[in-house]
Protein backbone atom coordinates (compact mmCIF):
# COMPACT_ATOMS: atom_id res chain seq x y z
CA UNK A 1 0.00 0.00 0.00
CA UNK A 2 1.45 3.47 -1.03
CA UNK A 3 2.83 5.56 1.98
CA UNK A 4 0.43 8.31 1.43
CA UNK A 5 -2.61 5.68 2.13
CA UNK A 6 -1.35 4.02 4.74
CA UNK A 7 -1.20 8.46 6.34
CA UNK A 8 -4.84 9.12 5.39
CA UNK A 9 -6.79 5.31 6.32
CA UNK A 10 -8.51 3.47 3.96
CA UNK A 11 -11.49 3.99 5.46
CA UNK A 12 -10.91 8.25 5.21
CA UNK A 13 -10.10 7.52 2.09
CA UNK A 14 -13.46 5.95 1.03
CA UNK A 15 -15.65 9.03 3.23
CA UNK A 16 -13.43 11.40 1.12
CA UNK A 17 -14.40 10.28 -2.16
CA UNK A 18 -17.64 9.76 -1.20
CA UNK A 19 -18.46 12.86 0.75
CA UNK A 20 -21.86 13.17 2.26
CA UNK A 21 -23.17 16.66 1.41
CA UNK A 22 -22.50 18.61 4.18
CA UNK A 23 -25.80 21.14 3.82
CA UNK A 24 -28.28 21.18 6.49
CA UNK A 25 -30.49 23.17 4.18
CA UNK A 26 -32.82 20.76 2.40
CA UNK A 27 -32.01 20.36 -1.07
CA UNK A 28 -35.04 21.72 -3.67
CA UNK A 29 -35.54 18.53 -6.02
CA UNK A 30 -38.67 19.22 -8.05
CA UNK A 31 -39.74 16.62 -10.29
CA UNK A 32 -42.14 16.52 -12.59
CA UNK A 33 -45.00 14.40 -12.12
CA UNK A 34 -46.72 12.72 -15.05
CA UNK A 35 -50.04 11.43 -15.80
CA UNK A 36 -49.79 8.26 -13.53
CA UNK A 37 -47.04 9.63 -11.02
CA UNK A 38 -48.50 11.70 -7.91
CA UNK A 39 -46.48 12.70 -4.64
CA UNK A 40 -46.27 10.16 -2.00
CA UNK A 41 -48.69 10.55 0.91
CA UNK A 42 -49.19 14.19 -0.96
CA UNK A 43 -45.15 15.16 0.06
CA UNK A 44 -46.03 14.83 3.88
CA UNK A 45 -42.69 12.29 3.46
CA UNK A 46 -40.47 15.01 1.87
CA UNK A 47 -37.90 15.76 4.73
CA UNK A 48 -38.66 13.10 6.83
CA UNK A 49 -36.12 9.78 7.35
CA UNK A 50 -36.20 7.42 3.99
CA UNK A 51 -35.40 4.13 3.85
CA UNK A 52 -31.89 4.46 3.37
CA UNK A 53 -31.35 6.58 5.99
CA UNK A 54 -31.06 9.71 4.62
CA UNK A 55 -33.80 13.13 3.74
CA UNK A 56 -36.24 12.40 1.34
CA UNK A 57 -36.11 15.20 -1.49
CA UNK A 58 -38.77 13.73 -3.38
CA UNK A 59 -41.03 10.87 -3.49
CA UNK A 60 -43.45 9.58 -5.42
CA UNK A 61 -46.12 7.03 -6.47
CA UNK A 62 -47.18 5.40 -9.33
CA UNK A 63 -50.88 5.14 -9.50
CA UNK A 64 -50.36 1.56 -11.05
CA UNK A 65 -48.04 0.03 -8.23
CA UNK A 66 -44.61 1.59 -8.03
CA UNK A 67 -42.81 3.90 -5.87
CA UNK A 68 -39.67 5.89 -6.50
CA UNK A 69 -37.84 8.02 -4.11
CA UNK A 70 -34.58 10.04 -3.88
CA UNK A 71 -32.67 10.84 -0.86
CA UNK A 72 -29.96 12.94 0.31
CA UNK A 73 -27.20 11.40 3.14
CA UNK A 74 -28.33 8.16 2.87
CA UNK A 75 -26.10 5.39 3.10
CA UNK A 76 -22.78 5.55 2.43
CA UNK A 77 -23.20 8.30 -0.73
CA UNK A 78 -24.69 12.13 -1.22
CA UNK A 79 -27.82 10.74 -2.50
CA UNK A 80 -29.72 7.94 -3.19
CA UNK A 81 -32.51 6.42 -4.83
CA UNK A 82 -34.58 3.96 -4.07
CA UNK A 83 -37.77 2.07 -6.18
CA UNK A 84 -39.79 -0.78 -6.28
CA UNK A 85 -42.73 -2.49 -7.92
CA UNK A 86 -44.81 -3.60 -5.62
CA UNK A 87 -45.47 -7.58 -5.15
CA UNK A 88 -42.16 -7.29 -7.95
CA UNK A 89 -39.01 -6.12 -7.49
CA UNK A 90 -36.81 -3.58 -5.60
CA UNK A 91 -33.47 -1.57 -6.16
CA UNK A 92 -31.38 1.46 -4.69
CA UNK A 93 -28.59 3.18 -6.21
CA UNK A 94 -25.76 5.68 -5.21
CA UNK A 95 -24.78 8.97 -6.66
CA UNK A 96 -22.12 11.28 -5.76
CA UNK A 97 -24.06 14.57 -7.91
CA UNK A 98 -27.54 15.71 -7.70
CA UNK A 99 -27.70 16.27 -11.51
CA UNK A 100 -26.54 12.89 -12.18
CA UNK A 101 -29.17 11.75 -9.30
CA UNK A 102 -32.48 13.56 -11.10
CA UNK A 103 -31.54 12.06 -14.59
CA UNK A 104 -31.45 9.02 -12.96
CA UNK A 105 -34.49 9.30 -11.36
CA UNK A 106 -36.39 10.73 -14.41
CA UNK A 107 -35.32 7.80 -16.60
CA UNK A 108 -36.57 5.16 -14.25
CA UNK A 109 -40.06 6.57 -14.05
CA UNK A 110 -40.43 5.95 -17.52
CA UNK A 111 -39.05 2.50 -17.00
CA UNK A 112 -41.28 1.79 -14.43
CA UNK A 113 -44.20 2.59 -16.76
CA UNK A 114 -43.22 0.42 -19.25
CA UNK A 115 -43.06 -2.22 -17.37
CA UNK A 116 -46.58 -1.78 -15.14
CA UNK A 117 -47.67 -1.08 -18.72
CA UNK A 118 -46.85 -5.03 -19.57
CA UNK A 119 -48.97 -5.80 -16.73
CA UNK A 120 -52.11 -4.53 -17.78
CA UNK A 121 -52.51 -7.20 -20.74
CA UNK A 122 -54.64 -9.70 -19.70
CA UNK A 123 -53.44 -13.35 -18.45
CA UNK A 124 -55.02 -14.72 -20.93
CA UNK A 125 -52.89 -12.67 -23.85
CA UNK A 126 -49.73 -13.29 -21.58
CA UNK A 127 -47.64 -15.71 -23.97
CA UNK A 128 -43.87 -16.74 -24.02
CA UNK A 129 -43.25 -13.37 -26.34
CA UNK A 130 -44.73 -11.37 -23.29
CA UNK A 131 -42.99 -12.91 -20.50
CA UNK A 132 -38.95 -12.45 -22.07
CA UNK A 133 -40.71 -8.86 -22.91
CA UNK A 134 -41.47 -8.77 -19.16
CA UNK A 135 -38.35 -10.17 -18.08
CA UNK A 136 -36.02 -7.60 -20.84
CA UNK A 137 -38.06 -4.67 -19.22
CA UNK A 138 -37.10 -5.46 -15.30
CA UNK A 139 -33.25 -6.66 -16.52
CA UNK A 140 -33.23 -2.75 -18.22
CA UNK A 141 -34.98 -1.52 -15.06
CA UNK A 142 -32.14 -2.56 -12.48
CA UNK A 143 -29.18 -2.97 -14.53
CA UNK A 144 -29.21 0.11 -17.14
Amino acid sequence: MPANLKKIGVKKLIAKIFRKSTSEKLIDVEIELSEDWTKFENGNSIGKKGSEGGKILNDQENINGARITIEANGGNAPFVITFGIYGLMFHTEFFSEIEIAVEYFKRKKIEIDYVLQMFEIPENNQDKEWENKKDEYLEKLVYE
